[in-house]
């Protein structure tokens, strides 16, 4: 849902994502993530100061001293969300201090204990990768829009040549009308969250752009608090109601402040999560999906028939990147169809 106005440029929300951008910018990571950089407050997401930052999430917030995280399972109430208690002899598991994890997904302890992966990555089989919103492709140093960039223009290494633009993932001499030139890219005022309504004039981390202006933009199931997004089903700073907040060792758990979590919801962190459909907790504690999947059932997968390829949805019938197969590429010039080249 749309919310507040948050156009000015000097609002706080702006000045934090300037910020990120720019330190991101410096140290090679070209776009932040911010579905995956939570705060310490309760399980609302809001953007970090850092884009290169070990993750800040509710668990880390809450065990400072020591990091943990779960396979899954766990009981109502159970403070760490441990599974299983010293018998961790599946394969990808380990105990890590006192909870069995899984060493191939938890972003605390990834590919081992007390390994943590930063807050634009996810930790898939064993190893920290970055984690590119949907649409977005990995090109080597950081997250890029294939459709804009012109230096990787239709794909990674796909430069246009010197002063054209990359526009729907073709290289044009100049931007069509309607859209303005900001730096090297053709950009729609009306809609670009990094460039709404002027070049240079970025939304905050939960706005988005309407008509060149920036909008407090909450997912359904959340509502705005103090100009954030809030879900008061399970925030611990705005349980039930925006001006309730639990005591220091209380719970959220369905909109009230308990010592434990109800039946078929495990503690990761602050927060009483359900692990068969939290994408930032699948399976269990800590166990972060990639952007583009779901968490349903306790395993992340993709929707529409989609194929995980590397952390990136796929559909195998027309990607001429991942033409049938994964990594199968066609030739250039060449499209795929019905998982053909052609």
């Amino acid at each position: 849902m749309w919310g507040v106005k948050h156009g000015g440029r000097g609002t706080a929300s702006s000045r934090l994502f300037v910020a990120g951008m720019t330190l991101a910018l410096l140290t090679g990571c070209r776009e932040i993530n911010p579905e995956f950089m939570p705060t310490t407050s309760g399980d609302s997401t809001t953007l970090a100061e850092s884009g290169t930052v070990a993750w800040t999430g509710p668990q880390a917030a809450t065990d400072a001293a020591t990091v943990t995280g779960s396979t899954g399972g766990g009981t109502a109430g159970d403070d760490t969300g441990a599974s299983g208690g010293g018998d961790c002899s599946s394969p990808g598991q380990a105990m890590c201090g006192a909870n069995c994890v899984s060493t191939e997904l938890n972003v605390f302890h990834c590919g081992g204990c007390n390994q943590q992966c930063l807050n634009t990555h996810v930790c898939v089989g064993g190893e920290c990768t970055l984690n590119c919103p949907p649409g977005q492709l990995d090109c080597g140093d950081g997250c890029v829009d294939p459709a804009i960039d012109p230096q990787n223009c239709g794909g990674c290494d796909g430069m246009c040549g010197p002063g054209m633009f990359c526009v729907a993932r073709t290289c044009e001499v100049a931007c069509p009308q309607g859209l303005a030139t900001c730096g090297e890219l053709c950009v729609d005022l009306a809609t670009n969250s990094a460039h709404c309504g002027d070049c240079g004039h970025p939304c905050g981390a939960q706005e988005g752009c309407v008509g060149g202006e920036c909008l407090l933009a909450c997912p359904v199931e959340t509502t705005v608090c103090e100009g954030g997004c809030f879900d008061l089903s399970r925030d611990r700073d705005h349980c039930g109601d925006c001006t309730i907040a639990c005591e220091a060792m209380a719970l959220c758990d369905n909109g009230k402040c308990a010592d434990g979590c109800a039946s078929g919801t495990v503690r990761c962190g602050a927060n009483c999560v359900d692990t068969a459909t939290s994408k930032q907790h699948c399976g269990g504690c800590d166990q972060t999906c990639a952007a583009s999947q779901t968490c349903d059932g306790g395993k992340c997968g993709c929707m529409g028939g989609k194929m995980l390829c590397g952390i990136v949805c796929v559909d195998l019938n027309d990607d001429t990147k991942n033409c049938g197969e994964c990594g199968l590429v066609c030739t250039p010039g060449a499209k795929c169809k019905n998982g053909i080249c052609g």
